[in-house]
């Protein structure tokens, strides 16, 4: 029994340095714990930074702040040497504790009210979390000021008012089903209960909590750890949420610029093309006789031939799109020299792609076509008018054929 005794004796004494470096350097274990509190500060500082790098949000700003008025709350407390100015016993150093203590409460609000997920609260409750922080500074002066009981009762009420606000909005959040609010109502869970005991002792009791600062510091430590994986869970559903918003609209410009039936460029798109990079040449295609496609064999059949006529026309090097019910445009780009040859390769698949895949039909399927070069200074529709003019001609001079008109 004295051997064990003995050994627990020697590990709660203060832990000595054996480093000839540190020869003279003792610490104890409330030093110890300081500094692991301290620490855990600085990383949560510095988790917070990296992740505002990444996604901006303003309530990662507001826990940052928090976290900086507990590390400076945690360094006035300690037995830390501050000079002559800031000695333990010194007024400096009240003021100090005092101030980042109530700057603490006051970014609470603010963080509280960015942090949760919109609409977990209401607008009526929203500005209230704002109103109780500036009350705080107003009576911060209250600890500061012997004798002034009002006063000091008047700033418990505010301190009773922001932390009544605080658990009624997490309570709120947690009905409506913030996932965030889960995590803040276990981080605040401590530190809630070590300050209604303390409001307790100071309004019913009417004497200081004497274990209150013991039992701060590991509230306040697991309210940092569990604030941060609270962080973390929010930024990863953020994350996910951004990713989502941006395929949807990326999908939605793809559907906004894409033919449904064909899968072609549409002609928002075309145009848009054209007008991004200028094309050498620019046709205009339109199906011959396909009013009596749809007239003898349905619009069904006529809806298959006009996938099939789009299957040929994106078979090649140019840019295909469907401007109207059998219309197509081609946009031509490379060497100019090779564009009539390519346009009259692609009018001629027209018929052997809808033969294959439509071979109910009992005739084939030809297009006409208007090609025309353009220059660097020409618009779309003025390209498009002439494309058109030369498909008006393809088809006044028999159909199944390109006109095209060697310049613009």
């Amino acid at each position: 029994m004295a051997m064990v005794g003995a050994a627990l004796l020697g590990a709660a004494a203060p832990a000595r340095a054996q480093s000839s470096f540190a020869a003279a350097t003792s610490m104890t274990w409330d030093g110890v714990l300081t500094g692991i509190f301290l620490g855990l500060l600085l990383f949560s500082l510095a988790y917070n930074a990296a992740f505002f790098g990444l996604l901006r949000e303003r309530f990662l700003i507001w826990q940052s702040a928090r976290t900086f008025c507990y590390f400076a709350l945690a360094v006035a407390l300690s037995p830390l040497a501050m000079g002559p100015w800031l000695a333990p016993d010194s007024f400096a150093r009240q003021v100090w504790i005092t101030t980042f203590f109530d700057l603490s409460l006051v970014v609470s609000g603010a963080f509280l009210r960015s942090y949760l997920e919109p609409g977990m609260v209401g607008p009526r409750l929203y500005r209230w979390l704002g109103w109780p922080p500036i009350l705080i500074l107003l009576t911060t002066p209250a600890t500061l000021i012997p004798d002034a009981p009002t006063y000091v009762m008047l700033r418990s009420i505010v301190l009773v008012v922001m932390l009544v606000l605080a658990a009624a909005t997490v309570v709120i959040a947690l009905k409506r089903g913030s996932r965030t609010a889960r995590y803040q109502a276990a981080a605040w869970s401590g530190i809630g209960g070590v300050y209604g005991v303390s409001l307790f002792h100071d309004l019913v009791l009417g004497e200081p909590f004497a274990s209150f600062l013991f039992l701060l510091f590991p509230a306040l430590g697991l309210e940092v750890m569990l604030t941060a994986l609270g962080i973390l869970d929010r930024l990863v559903r953020l994350r996910r949420e951004r990713q989502e918003a941006q395929a949807m609209a990326e999908a939605m410009r793809i559907i906004a610029h894409t033919d449904p039936l064909t899968g072609l460029a549409n002609r928002r798109a075309i145009e848009a093309s054209f007008n991004d990079d200028a094309p050498v040449a620019i046709a205009l295609v339109d199906l011959d006789h396909f009013k009596a496609i749809n007239d003898r064999h349905g619009h069904d059949v006529g809806d298959r031939v006009i996938f099939a006529a789009g299957v040929a026309l994106g078979s090649g090097s140019a840019l295909a799109a469907r401007v109207g019910g059998e219309e197509f445009a081609l946009l031509f780009r490379g060497a100019p020299a090779a564009v009539a040859i390519e346009a009259e390769r692609l009018r001629q698949r027209i018929g052997a792609y809808v033969a294959q895949m439509v071979p109910l039909l009992e005739r084939p399927v030809t297009a006409s076509m208007g090609l025309v070069h353009i220059g660097r200074d020409t618009s779309f529709g003025a390209a498009m008018k002439s494309a058109d003019i030369n498909l008006y001609a393809a088809k006044e001079s028999g159909r199944n054929r390109v006109v095209f008109i060697e310049a613009a």
